[in-house]
């Protein structure tokens, strides 16, 4: 998983690293996007999150903060020398995000950044063989996560979108739209 995360993180740097006259102008101090995402990998998962900028007048990109939230659950079976092996996770976490974007075009824009906050975690584990028997628990944990992410504009205020998300609970692949405000 983090090799597909460096390549990913290669693919925006280098869509990033076009000469500056050919990047268009950073977004407006005030715009706002809404994003809603469904994730993949690990297991399914929803989050939303929301972008504020902040500042545009770092080199030729616009500075967000706002925040995510989202749920995550997956079950991974395993059957071999004997028994069988089954796992439960499910994750909800709610996190403070600043990323920082670049218009490669008018209707095209990456970004990367990173997340912290806290997460609610519960997992079930239950063994299956000569003798049958499980542990589950629960926990909260601080977490802090990179984000590295796109979207395609299809209208003024209307984007589809993809976001990676690395480093804590939540699903890693995420496909979505996001509301510009």
């Amino acid at each position: 998983m983090k090799k597909l995360v460096l390549a990913a993180m290669a693919a925006v740097l280098s869509l990033a690293s076009f000469n500056a006259s050919a990047i268009e102008n950073p977004n407006n101090v005030g715009d706002f996007n809404l994003n809603a995402f469904v994730g993949f990998v690990p297991g399914v998962g929803i989050n939303v999150s929301g972008d504020y900028v902040l500042v545009n007048s770092w080199w030729k990109g616009h500075f967000t903060i706002g925040g995510m939230a989202g749920f995550s659950t997956r079950t991974e079976d395993y059957n071999g020398w004997g028994y069988k092996y089954e796992e439960k996770w499910s994750s909800t976490a709610v996190m403070a995000r600043a990323t920082y974007g670049l218009n490669i075009t008018n209707k095209f824009e990456v970004h990367a950044g990173a997340a912290s906050g806290i997460a609610f975690r519960s997992w079930k584990y239950e063994w299956h063989g000569n003798e049958a028997h499980g542990d589950d628990d629960t926990d909260v944990v601080f977490q802090g996560a990179g984000i590295v992410g796109c979207r395609f504009f299809v209208t003024d205020k209307l984007a589809l979108s993809a976001e990676i998300i690395e480093g804590c609970e939540l699903s890693q692949m995420n496909l979505g739209v996001s509301f510009k405000f």
